[in-house]
């Protein structure tokens, strides 16, 4: 399920946020509750909230139970924002789903993680090279392809998670993806109904990727969603986002 139309328009993304964490996610801090979000989405000029908790092999959060819940506070509060109660659901390895599928379905919104190397939960490649992470991490989204779980790839081979790794390292397995792997993975993801998050924390930070990812994305016609990733209301809708996300779209950094 696309939950907006195809745009590469970074102002008219940024006014839909498509990953964030409310209090339900341990790593959020108290102030994220669920009203609270909707009110600051509503007063940055939110179009679309997604809140998108975690939920990981052996977390013990019930993610259904926190969508039901959710659901219902939603029935008594009134807002002009479109808000949509999600998950960010782990694709541990490859064919290894952290919900049952049912859970996936009853969800509004099924933002995937595949890159959660930091858990102990998380599957790791045998070869543990940047290339053999990138390749896992390919096998990992073709696997998720097959099957009709996925509205939303959150974070896309972000490298931020590999504590393991040197900063340089984060970059080549970045660099460790052909321009065609990168393609077809793309192209296979808008096939299965799945758009790609502009994960600002990471497009920010590695644009020679952004670029790569932004430019080959709107080449292929692939859906495009920004998340900010929010642990704070403040981080909902940062000022100046779009003219960053513009220029690192170009391989560029605004100060």
């Amino acid at each position: 399920m696309f939950v907006l139309e195809r745009t590469y328009d970074f102002k008219e993304l940024t006014r839909h946020n498509v990953h964030t964490h409310s209090v339900l996610s341990l790593c959020a801090k108290r102030e994220m509750t669920l009203e609270a979000m909707i009110r600051r989405a509503e007063a940055e000029g939110l179009k679309t909230l997604a809140v998108t908790d975690h939920s990981d092999p052996g977390d013990d959060i019930d993610t259904y139970a926190g969508f039901l819940a959710y659901k219902e506070q939603l029935k008594r509060i009134e807002t002009p924002v479109r808000v949509l109660i999600g998950a960010e659901l782990s694709a541990y390895g490859v064919g290894k789903f952290g919900e049952p599928y049912e859970v996936d379905k009853a969800l509004d919104f099924a933002s995937y993680s595949h890159i959660h190397y930091h858990l102990d939960s998380w599957e790791h490649p045998e070869d543990r090279s940047p290339r053999g992470y990138a390749a896992h991490e390919l096998a990992v989204l073709n696997a998720l392809f097959e099957t009709d779980r996925a509205d939303n790839i959150a974070h896309p081979f972000s490298p931020t998670k590999m504590h393991f790794f040197s900063e340089e390292q984060k970059a080549e397995t970045l660099a460790a993806l052909t321009d065609n792997e990168l393609g077809d993975i793309l192209e296979k993801g808008e096939r299965a109904g799945c758009s790609w998050e502009i994960h600002t924390p990471t497009f920010l930070q590695f644009t020679a990727f952004s670029r790569r990812f932004f430019h080959l994305g709107r080449e292929i016609g692939v859906h495009f969603c920004v998340g900010t990733d929010a642990h704070t209301l403040s981080a909902l809708s940062p000022a100046g986002l779009a003219e960053r996300l513009a220029a690192a779209a170009e391989g560029k950094r605004l100060p």
